[in-house]
């Protein structure tokens, strides 16, 4: 019995002997690079014309707007109703929306010569947005 336990105890240390005694391998470190910019992406400034509703309701009869649209995200403004965000689809079409009512939203498109379109409304106001790529 003794010599099996010495026996055991001699084939256990040659194995030990025998592992990989490597350190382990390093981790990969690095940062996974951004996505490709998409066609729409840009600044986008322009204005927005009040067409329908009177000053001491609506506001101003023009207010200057911007817009940023980055992997196919945009975040501008809406009139009187503050930040508004939106998604831009293949063919340009794009519905800012700001809050979740859903008479705060505006659908418009952006044209291939990259200029965004909307009419934009609510019960007693309307404006007409007109946004390019600069």
């Amino acid at each position: 019995m003794r010599r099996a336990t010495l026996l055991l105890g001699a084939v256990l240390l040659a194995l030990t002997a025998c592992g990989d005694n490597s350190p382990p391998a390093r981790a990969v470190t690095g940062t996974v690079p951004p996505p490709p910019p998409t066609r729409f992406d840009g600044n986008y400034s322009g204005t927005a014309f009040r067409s329908f509703g009177p000053e001491f309701q609506c506001g101003r009869q023009s207010n200057p707007l911007a817009m940023v649209v980055a992997q196919e995200r945009a975040t501008g403004a809406l009139p009187q109703q503050g930040q508004a965000t939106g998604v831009v689809s293949g063919d340009g079409s794009l519905t800012l929306r700001s809050g979740l009512d859903a008479a705060e939203r505006v659908a418009g498109r952006i044209s291939e010569r990259f200029e965004y379109t909307a009419r934009y409304q609510t019960r007693s106001c309307a404006w007409d947005i007109r946004l390019n790529r600069v």
